[in-house]
């Protein structure tokens, strides 16, 4: 069984995306248990624990309200070295940029993010934008990091 944790922001400019998320997510798993837990914060959000057992892979394109999609990648695909090489900086970066701010390094970016980011290799701010994970917000305050990061490699 596996376990994942998600969060639902209540604030106007995060909640659709974040409940598109979990729906995509629920849509290619079978849910054995769930627990949830109302946060209150900066800003207010509810904490989703999820225990589920994959189906079979799929790259399902994420459709997200303004129209467009983001592809999702195959977790389950083994990464290359490169690749690797690729999520150990982003890593970093994100862990350097969260000691920065003062703010918890999923709130940056989480793991899944960062393997997709590897695995599609965007070069500028619209390839950026296809990747899980990256929305208009995320892109304005660390795209251009990502970016450099990425193109190290």
């Amino acid at each position: 069984m596996n376990l994942k944790i998600f969060q639902i922001r209540l604030d106007e400019q995060h909640l659709q995306a974040d409940q598109e998320l979990i729906n995509h997510f629920m849509e290619q798993v079978t849910i054995k248990k769930s627990a949830t837990q109302f946060v209150p914060g900066e800003p207010d959000f509810w904490s989703i624990v999820v225990y589920y057992e994959n189906e079979q892979p799929t790259n399902k394109p994420l459709k997200k309200s303004n129209g467009a999609t983001k592809r999702i990648a195959e977790e389950e695909i083994e990464l290359t070295e490169e690749q690797k090489e690729i999520v150990t900086a982003l890593k970093q970066w994100r862990r350097d940029r969260a000691n920065a701010i003062n703010q918890p390094e999923y709130l940056i970016c989480h793991n899944a993010s960062i393997e997709a980011l590897s695995r599609q290799k965007p070069r500028t701010l619209a390839e950026l934008s296809e990747v899980k994970g990256f929305g208009d917000s995320k892109i304005a305050k660390y795209g251009e990091e990502v970016i450099s990061v990425i193109n190290a490699f």
